[in-house]
């Protein structure tokens, strides 16, 4: 059975099964009730995984105080439904920008894939919202977690970031060069997300832990050097990518499928059977430079 991993004091990583890579969930001790970051992508896997791994540690659903949602993908949310319905005492937080996502998303599951219709995997058939207790604006506060809004990912990402330890919870924020389901980076907004990322590097971070294991560097940076280092390279996959598909444009190739199977083959990533997540990337880096361009 796979168990909460205690990555620096008070700070664990789940994680949880997911088609094609896990899906990362954190839980947050400290004096108040415990916090949970991101559920799992499946209701049943709310009841495989998370409720044992809670069970090893001597708690359950009920003694958790919040779940709070770093941004609304199904493999982010889809346990939050479950969650509720085994332990209604549970309060759902997530970012201001999220709202009317958490409260369908599966219409903005089937949104996302909608632009590629033939390219896209099928949406889930089963991703129940959740009306959510409290809406977080930058710089709010839940108990030790700071919200830090990261737009890049999706106009909605945002990180938490543990005041004690400096550890950031970045569920998909930093994405690094993808997921091996993903084939690379996966930016809905790329031109907020160097912004994030100079942000981050703003901040006293010290330790790092992800929603999911991004290639080169995984899913967990412990120690000043090692976070700081992690966040470098973001900048450098971001700048890698911007240019590619730039320098495709400029040779003329700019096909949306096209373009995302190159790119993932020069990142060294594993082409998925559906390119949607990729052409997704590549069509928002070539109308970030359109805007810059006019």
């Amino acid at each position: 059975m796979e168990p909460f991993t205690e990555i620096v004091r008070d700070v664990f990583l789940l994680r949880v099964p997911f088609t094609g890579v896990w899906t990362g969930v954190t839980l947050v001790l400290g004096d108040g009730p415990p916090i949970l970051v991101d559920s799992g992508g499946l209701g049943e896997t709310v009841d495989s995984t998370i409720v044992p791994a809670l069970a090893q540690l001597g708690m359950d659903l009920s003694d958790i105080g919040w779940v709070i949602a770093t941004h609304i993908h199904g493999d982010h949310v889809g346990g939050l439904a479950r969650m509720r319905e085994l332990a209604p005492s549970i309060k759902v937080a997530v970012l201001r920008e999220s709202d009317a996502r958490i409260r369908e998303p599966l219409a903005y599951s089937r949104e996302i894939r909608a632009r590629f219709p033939e390219h896209s995997a099928a949406p889930p058939p089963v991703l129940d919202g959740v009306t959510p207790d409290r809406l977080l604006d930058d710089g709010d506060m839940i108990g030790p977690l700071r919200t830090i809004h990261t737009p890049g990912h999706d106009t909605d990402a945002c990180c938490l970031f543990d005041v004690r330890t400096g550890t950031l919870i970045t569920g998909d924020s930093l994405q690094l060069n993808g997921t091996t389901s993903q084939g690379c980076a996966l930016l809905f907004d790329p031109a907020r997300y160097l912004s994030s990322l100079r942000r981050l590097l703003t901040l006293p971070v010290q330790n790092i832990v992800c929603g999911h294991p991004y290639l080169p560097l995984g899913e967990v940076a412990v120690g000043e050097d090692a976070a700081r280092q992690f966040l470098a390279t973001c900048i450098g996959c971001y700048e890698h990518d911007r240019g590619f598909v730039a320098g495709m444009a400029a040779a003329g190739v700019t096909d949306p499928q096209t373009v995302a199977r190159a790119l993932v083959s020069a990142v060294g990533g594993v082409e998925p059977a559906k390119l949607f997540l990729p052409m997704h990337t590549v069509v928002a880096y070539q109308e970030a430079d359109r805007r810059t361009h006019t």
